[in-house]
């Protein structure tokens, strides 16, 4: 006897056999696709694996150059510590459970309906959340660079922290809708995870796709393309002064052109993303019928997932402050290890040592031992 679905799952059952291609029964949509698509699944297995090694170690190694970089410890890059910390959820949270659901199929989510939607919930907030950090950097380099008497009013601490905050608030106001009915949750049959029903709404799909990915993306490309045309008109003058500029001067130049190459890391970082993401964004518009074959569904969403691992890696492969930071927060975590094992011999060696004599720490009068001249007297 078949098992009676939540209305989510009825409905995935009842959506593909509307489309008439498929003459699966209820069991068979539960079964787990790594019995039916052996190969195709344990080459998503592996990815997925890969990208949450990579994306742990690399964004902690991010959050702590951050923390230990004198050069890095700056208001503008706690945007950056914003973003790994979406990168690690997606990494934590998203990516483990798309591994069950390749391994199980929907049946776990059947059974735990509100993980599900706390899924669903995570996996757009944090996606969101990536491309709005994305544009907030972008817009802190513009200030940075091209306003730069504006920079320590706007982004003190404080503000900079609230302004953090608010990513993360507008990122729950895009997801929003999808618990308030106008989109809704499911778990997709063809990327194997939880995330937003792509096919019960249109217009709510333009509305994610818009305020997720092109809004944030055209304040991006405002504000870089002004600090490119900035540098170049500034770059001339820049090298003709260098010749009798003071050593104060000169290095204030150099923390300008340290900056410039900053928001070229940075701009990288967002070509990446957007690399990633967009051939994804257009399957939602282009294949309205639900027709394309599964493995391009997978092949895209993990191409846009695994960008939460690269980032980390862009940043050492471009910026020689960030490799510096590694190093840094690799010593300490290094000299760290050796001093506890150190601690630990030492303390096991004392134990041995005061074990060895025979004194006792008691206050026993029976365990008291004698002072050898006592038995002089």
């Amino acid at each position: 006897m078949e098992e009676e679905l939540d209305p989510i799952f009825q409905l995935i059952i009842d959506r593909e056999v509307e489309k008439g291609r498929l003459n699966y029964t209820t069991n068979d949509l539960l079964a787990s696709p790594l019995e039916h698509y052996p190969v195709q699944s344990i080459l998503f297995i592996l990815a997925l694996s890969v990208s949450c090694v990579v994306g742990i170690v690399g964004n902690i190694l991010v959050i702590g150059a951050v923390i230990v970089s004198k050069r890095l410890r700056t208001t503008g890059n706690m945007f950056i510590v914003n973003l790994a910390v979406a990168d690690i959820i997606i990494v934590t949270i998203v990516e483990p459970f798309n591994i069950l659901g390749v391994i199980d199929g929907p049946y776990f989510f059947v059974r735990n309906v509100w993980w599900c939607h706390t899924l669903s919930v995570v996996c757009v907030m944090s996606c969101s959340s990536s491309m709005m950090n994305l544009a907030a950097i972008a817009v802190n380099r513009y200030i940075m660079i091209n306003k730069n008497h504006y920079y320590n009013q706007i982004f003190t601490k404080g503000k900079t922290f609230l302004l953090c905050v608010l990513v993360w608030f507008v990122a729950f106001l895009i997801e929003l809708p999808n618990l308030a009915g106008w989109g809704g949750h499911t778990f997709d049959l063809k990327t194997l995870g939880c995330s937003f029903d792509r096919l019960i709404s249109l217009s709510y799909t333009i509305f994610l796709s818009v305020m997720a990915l092109w809004l944030p993306l055209m304040v991006i490309m405002f504000c870089y393309l002004k600090i490119y045309f900035y540098v170049k008109k500034s770059r001339l003058q820049m090298e003709k002064q260098m010749k009798i500029q003071t050593k104060k001067e000169k290095k204030k130049t150099k923390r300008q052109r340290d900056n410039v190459n900053l928001a070229r890391t940075f701009f990288i970082v967002f070509l990446t993303f957007l690399i990633c993401w967009t051939p994804y964004d257009l399957t939602l518009f282009f294949d309205r019928d639900d027709r394309w074959p599964s493995w391009l569904y997978t092949v895209f969403l993990q191409i846009g997932h695994f960008n939460s691992s690269l980032n980390s890696i862009l940043y050492g492969a471009t910026n020689r402050n960030f490799r510096e930071g590694y190093k840094q927060f690799l010593k300490k975590i290094c000299c760290s290890c050796k001093l506890g094992v150190v601690v630990k011999i030492s303390g096991d060696k004392n134990s041995m040592t005061d074990s060895s004599s025979g004194y006792s720490s008691t206050t026993d009068n029976t365990h008291h031992k004698v002072h050898p001249a006592s038995h002089y007297v």
